[in-house]
């Protein structure tokens, strides 16, 4: 048995499993726990979570922490229900014409988780690699996927008073004729989002500087932090940063910001719905950094980037 299938099968049949590094997981009722050096830091939702009769939730990270283990998502917002700490997802899932789910607002969408591994990196750190595939009742009856779904979630060990987490997703149609699109409205939001609980004082910036929140989409470049008295349970600064990295496909900078009840999207594709072809994979990657007090983002892009590297081979 080669290493990766051996991981995936301690996986499967033990509750604990834990490497030399410092990053490990630990399977609970639901999904997996990642923790460094015996401390939580995020929890992969792997089965569906009911909230009522037509809604099912999986495949996303809740709650995540900062450094010093204060949670910074929220999942069923009493605003926003349909959010889910850090999650991907599209109104607009379509097969020709016919619009078969809505990823964003949990209709006809079932997300099947098939596998899950977990295996460490050269420097240490820990890859959880999730494969999953996409169902809607409007599709062979729910029976066969139309889309195939691979994520990677490397999660670094915490550097000074950060840690990064770095997403790449992959996602193949299994199906001629998918489109995928964001919110048909003038804000089009859709793809890689952050539910965060969002503090009274919460500045939100990027490299062009403050930036105001506002209905439609803004220009933000490659990243975005959102800062605040989000340490220490609501009693100190902290914050996130979301990079979304240069190279994934229609790369805009746009993003739908909120400084108050909902989440924050690096927006892809927009409103209107692309088309992908059957059996050729989109990746899109982006990394989020979980901060207390204070962080220089130049020394933080740097450690990004130099990631992205190590992942692309470039």
């Amino acid at each position: 048995m080669n290493r990766k299938l051996l991981i995936t099968a301690i996986l499967l049949l033990s509750p604990f499993f834990h490497l030399s590094a410092q990053i490990s997981i630990k399977k609970e009722l639901g999904g997996i726990w990642i923790t460094d050096g015996g401390k939580n830091i995020a929890f992969y939702q792997k089965e569906p979570m009911t909230f009522n009769a037509a809604e099912k939730r999986n495949n996303f990270l809740h709650p995540v922490m900062l450094p010093d283990g204060t949670t910074v998502t929220e999942n069923i917002p009493d605003d926003h229900p349909h959010h889910r700490g850090i999650f991907w997802a599209w109104h607009q899932i379509l097969i020709g014409d016919q619009q078969v789910s809505d990823g964003w607002d949990l209709k006809n969408f079932e997300v099947d988780v098939k596998s899950i591994e977990f295996q460490r990196t050269k420097n240490g750190d820990g890859e959880l690699i999730t494969t999953s595939f996409w169902k809607s009742p409007l599709y062979k009856e729910g029976v066969e996927a139309y889309l195939k779904e691979t994520t990677s979630y490397i999660f670094h060990q915490q550097k000074g008073n950060y840690r990064l987490i770095h997403f790449k997703i992959r996602l193949v149609p299994l199906v001629e004729g998918f489109k995928l699109g964001g919110s048909d409205d003038e804000k089009g939001y859709g793809g890689f989002s952050a539910r965060i609980k969002l503090p009274e004082d919460v500045v939100l910036k990027s490299a062009e500087g403050i930036i105001k929140a506002q209905n439609t989409a803004v220009q933000a470049g490659n990243y975005v932090v959102i800062s605040g008295s989000l340490a220490k349970n609501g009693n100190a600064p902290g914050g996130v940063m979301i990079y979304s990295d240069p190279k994934n496909p229609l790369n805009s900078g746009s993003w739908i910001l909120r400084d108050k009840g909902s989440m924050e999207n690096a927006v892809f594709p927009g409103r209107y719905p692309i088309a992908l072809d059957k059996d050729v994979p989109v990746e899109l990657n982006y990394t989020v950094v979980l901060f207390i007090g204070k962080i220089k983002e130049r020394n933080v892009l740097k450690d990004i980037k130099a990631d992205d590297s190590k992942l692309t081979g470039e």
